[in-house]
C-alpha cells in the first residue's frame, strides 16, 4: 500500500477537519404539539411539560407558514451555532404563533418575554401586541437555543417567526437563514484553503513522478 507524503496527508486531515467544523454548525428547528389536557398557563414552560397527552414532533425547514393546531399545547425548539465572525453581536426575535392562551419565549434557558393574553398576530408584523419577541446582545460564538411555548383553543391560523442580527433586516426564521450564521472565524477558512492547495500540490507532485 503506497504511503501519501506528509505534507499530503496534513491537508487532507486539515481539509477534513474544517469540512467537519462546517458540517457540524447546520442548525435544527424542532416544532412540537401536544393536546392540551391541563389548563395551565401560569409558567408555559411548566405548564408543556403538565400535559399528558403524547407529543407529535416534526422538524420544518422554515417555522413560518406553519398552521397551529386546534386545542393544543405548542412547543417550537430552534438549535444553531452562532459562528466566531458573530461573536458579539445582537440577534432580535420575533415569533408570531396563533395562541389564544398566550405564550412565552426563551433564549438558552432564559425568558425572554411573556404574553398570556389572545396572541393572533393576522399576518401584520406590525401588531407588535400581538407578538413573542425579545433580544439578546453580545452573543458567544457557539451552540443556542430559541424555546417558545404556548397553548391555543380553537380556531387555528398561519404562525410565523423572524431573526434580525445587529439591527439588519429581518430574515425567516428557516434552517437556510440560521446556518449563514454559522461562519467560522477566519482561521479555520484558511486552514480549508491551505488543506485545498496541499491537496492539488501533492496530485501534481505524483503526476510529475
Amino acid at each position: 500500500m503506497t504511503q501519501l507524503p506528509f505534507k499530503l496527508r496534513a491537508s487532507l486531515l486539515g481539509l477534513a477537519l474544517a469540512t467537519a467544523s462546517i458540517a457540524a454548525h447546520a442548525s435544527l428547528i424542532t416544532y412540537e404539539v401536544r393536546t392540551l389536557t391541563n389548563a395551565s398557563f401560569g409558567d408555559y414552560r411548566a405548564g408543556w411539560s403538565a400535559q399528558g397527552s403524547s407529543i407529535a414532533s416534526t422538524t420544518p425547514g422554515n417555522f413560518s407558514g406553519l398552521t397551529g393546531a386546534n386545542n393544543s399545547y405548542d412547543h417550537l425548539r430552534v438549535n444553531f451555532n452562532l459562528g466566531s465572525a458573530f461573536a458579539g453581536s445582537t440577534m432580535a426575535f420575533q415569533l408570531a404563533p396563533d395562541a389564544g392562551y398566550g405564550g412565552a419565549l426563551y433564549f438558552d434557558g432564559v425568558l425572554l418575554n411573556t404574553n398570556a393574553t389572545d396572541l393572533w398576530w393576522g399576518g401584520n408584523w406590525n401588531a407588535l401586541s400581538e407578538l413573542l419577541q425579545g433580544s439578546v446582545s453580545n452573543l458567544s460564538a457557539g451552540n443556542h437555543t430559541l424555546d417558545a411555548y404556548w397553548a391555543e383553543g380553537c380556531c387555528n391560523g398561519g404562525q410565523a417567526g423572524r431573526f434580525s442580527v445587529n439591527g439588519g433586516a429581518w430574515q425567516n426564521l428557516s434552517v437556510a437563514n440560521l446556518d449563514r450564521l454559522a461562519v467560522p472565524e477566519p482561521g479555520s477558512l484558511a486552514l480549508l484553503g491551505l488543506g485545498m492547495i496541499g491537496l492539488m500540490a501533492g496530485r501534481r507532485s505524483r503526476r510529475a513522478g
